[in-house]
């Protein structure tokens, strides 16, 4: 007796919660006074133990019991709507994606007006990784309800997801125009918009989003690095002044404004910036690299020797020291040049750090102007492979391959079989349009090292690129991706693979995998996955796919003219272009 009463304490509120949330009032609920007979009240009784059931297993935590117990809910009464959607629900909570999509369908044919519906299949559809039916699930939400932005949040999740960014700053948009005094919004468009690299858009909309809240301390960051980038020194200062009132303790806030306050020459104010980097304990060795490197500039060589991170960077730091050494007028520097090329095995990931921030922070004059000389009177001085490696690092960085060429090429007759200045040759062949030296350098490179996956990449996208040898292309390719099996870039390239070979299913799989994977929407990606489709027969999604490649690059003019080509006939036909 004690459990039966122990019992039904336990079940009132259950009952209370299945009457409020009306379960099935039309069908579930056994009412006499409808004048059911007797074997449909029976049938209905059964419905409804099964319900109660499965709520209990569920409070319990048995989902697998719930799942059950509503499926035997529905055999009996499989109008009932309330049974449907909890049941969807614990399919989620199991993982059971595909019966909770069978469920959501079921559903959908008898409340075809209920945007909740099309977002749950739409999310079932993104869990899948049914990215196209996700994406007409969410729009059709968004058509039944175009005032809730839950709709447009879900499609927006999803876009950011796949790397849809164009499509992203699409809805950002539309919410905008619903929500336009959300500084939130504004500021999500805003770092949008700063990660296809458009920067003056990005500008507006991240000063927009300050206007409305002032208080969105992290814009004043990132509208610093887009001044920079657009060569607007003045508002970048006053913005990094700004976030740092605020966050003191950034020192890569610091670090960057070291960099302005010398780009515009206020070497004092950059000299207190550098005391304070200095004695902070965050400092990075390559903070201290270019917090040297700026001392030397400045004429305090003996304080720039002590900051040298001569573990971390072995081989720069020796370089700074002998230019410190030679602008104090210390005759002994010629005994550490002679030392140079110790630790030319470092040269390459040494200059992608200190030749890139060095770059990025003082400027592309002081690097191909004071530090680039520095470096070619050294040379001058000193017959050595790591300076002229260093000294060809710079002029890529600054798209001067011609000259990086020939720098590079005497190299070659003492050092044809050193990595790196093979490496540094294919690249600026590449970048000229090369092809046959390119090819002959990333051989010599895959020969010395023949389990690099970037330079196994190189090759065989290279080879796809020309459309040659697509063999070897593939089985190249398919080495890369064995050592690194997520690199989109990788992905990509064997998607080319497939697309010179007429795979345009295959094609299609790989350079979406692997735009889903990119750290940014891509116009190169976006432009061969139009290829793609186009090869499939599918017109209207490579239109679609060559529109967001000209908004990544506009200035790509191969693209707009495909673009135009096939629109046009689009329209000639009456056919609606995909968005």
């Amino acid at each position: 007796m004690k459990f039966f009463k122990k019992e039904i304490f336990f079940l009132l509120p259950l009952l209370f919660f299945i009457a409020n949330c009306q379960v099935s009032t039309s069908n579930l609920n056994v009412d006499l006074k409808l004048g059911l007979d007797n074997s449909k009240t029976q049938l209905k009784g059964k419905s409804l133990a099964h319900y109660l059931s499965a709520m209990i297993y569920h409070r319990k935590g048995d989902t697998d019991k719930a799942i059950q117990e509503l499926e035997e809910v529905l055999k009996y009464d499989p109008s009932a709507s309330t049974p449907w959607v909890r049941l969807i629900r614990l399919y989620l909570m199991a993982e059971r994606y595909e019966e909770a999509l069978a469920s959501v369908d079921k559903v959908i044919q008898k409340e075809k007006k209920l945007p909740s519906l099309y977002l749950m299949r739409g999310e079932l559809y993104h869990r899948l990784g049914r990215i196209d039916e996700a994406v007409e699930s969410f729009q059709k939400a968004i058509e039944l309800n175009p005032e809730d932005v839950l709709g447009y949040s879900a499609l927006l999740e999803l876009q950011e997801d796949t790397n849809d960014l164009v499509a992203a700053i699409d809805i950002y948009k539309r919410m905008i125009e619903k929500r336009p005094n959300s500084a939130l919004l504004h500021y999500q468009l805003g770092l949008t918009y700063a990660r296809i690299k458009n920067n003056p858009l990005a500008i507006v909309e991240l000063e927009t989003a300050l206007k409305l809240d002032p208080r969105m301390i992290r814009a004043h960051y990132i509208l610093a690095l887009l001044y920079i980038d657009e060569n607007q020194i003045p508002n970048a200062v006053k913005s990094l002044e700004q976030y740092l009132q605020k966050k003191p303790e950034d020192i890569k806030g610091w670090e960057v404004l070291l960099g302005v306050y010398s780009r515009v020459g206020e070497i004092l104010q950059a000299s207190e910036i550098a005391k304070k980097i200095i004695s902070s304990q965050e400092i990075s060795p390559l903070q201290r690299l270019l917090v040297s490197f700026f001392l030397i500039r400045n004429g305090d060589n003996l304080k720039a020797m002590s900051l040298l991170p001569v573990n971390e960077y072995p081989l720069i730091s020796k370089v700074l020291h002998i230019l410190a050494l030679k602008l104090s007028n210390k005759n002994d520097y010629g005994v550490i040049l002679e030392t140079i090329d110790d630790f030319v095995e470092t040269v390459d990931t040494e200059c992608n750090d200190f030749v890139n921030a060095i770059w990025s922070n003082f400027g592309a004059g002081i690097v191909s102007g004071w530090f680039e000389g520095q470096i070619e009177t050294l040379a001058e001085e000193k017959n050595s492979l790591a300076l002229s490696l260093i000294w060809s690092r710079i002029l890529m960085v600054s798209e001067r391959e011609e000259k990086a060429i020939k720098i590079l090429t005497p190299l070659l007759q003492e050092h044809d079989k050193n990595l790196w200045v093979n490496y540094y040759l294919a690249i600026c062949y590449d970048k000229l349009k090369h092809f046959e030296n390119t090819e002959k350098h990333l051989k010599v490179c895959i020969e010395l090292d023949p389990e690099n996956a970037e330079l196994l990449n190189f090759l065989g996208y290279l080879y796809a690129d020309k459309n040659v040898k697509l063999t070897e292309a593939e089985n190249l390719i398919r080495r890369a991706l064995k050592i690194d099996p997520e690199n989109p870039f990788y992905l990509d390239s064997l998607g080319w693979i497939y697309y010179r070979q007429g795979n345009a299913d295959k094609a299609i799989e790989y350079i979406r995998k692997a735009i889903y994977k990119m750290e940014t929407d891509d116009a190169v990606l976006r432009d061969h996955l139009g290829d793609a489709y186009f090869l499939k027969g599918d017109i209207k999604r490579a239109i679609a796919e060559w529109r967001r490649a000209t908004v990544l690059d506009p200035k790509n003019e191969e693209v707009k003219q495909k673009l135009e080509k096939y629109q046009k006939q689009i329209e000639d036909a009456s056919i609606p272009a995909s968005n």
